[in-house]
């Protein structure tokens, strides 16, 4: 199974739309970043994760099928964050950017993205033998309790001694 290098995806995103990208897991976990803001192995804000844990909900508010991305305009620059449910892809574009012809694009690639990131997950999982590690757990209580019973008498006498 071969790693996805976000890091080149992100440098060829950089140089193909000429604007600054991160990607992070569905968890807003960063894998990738040409962000300042976004830096490699941060964590997404809060308030900015539970905005895409909940639109599902704003979809339904909004009578909408689905909520695909959000904007927000900032002093200099709009980010754009477009979501599907394993991957976040974080786009820093300049005020003049025309969000019509980015959003599509960027879509399209963030689908084929998130299909080959679940296409690498685990599918085979080693069978766990938990009775090895119950009799290594019992072993070791049947050793600390030997050793109880070998210092009673010692515990005694200190005991009988403080007297």
């Amino acid at each position: 199974m071969s790693q996805i290098n976000y890091d080149k995806i992100i440098s060829q995103l950089k140089t193909e739309l000429n604007s600054e990208c991160a990607i992070a897991s569905r968890y807003g976990i960063i894998l990738g970043s040409t962000i300042k803001g976004f830096a490699k192995g941060k964590v997404i804000p809060h308030k900015i994760l539970s905005v895409i844990a909940n639109s599902k909900d704003i979809a339904d508010e909004l009578n909408l099928a689905k909520i695909n991305s959000f904007a927000l305009e900032a002093q200099e620059y709009n980010y754009l964050f477009t979501f599907t449910t394993e991957l976040i892809l974080i786009s820093k574009l300049s005020l003049d950017m025309n969000l019509a012809k980015y959003m599509p694009s960027i879509s399209v690639f963030l689908k084929k993205l998130s299909e080959s990131f679940t296409a690498q997950e685990i599918s085979d999982f080693s069978v766990f033998d938990f009775s090895k590690e119950i009799q290594k757990i019992e072993e070791t209580f049947k050793k600390k309790k030997g050793k109880d019973k070998k210092y009673s008498i010692i515990k005694d006498l200190v005991k009988y001694v403080a007297k």
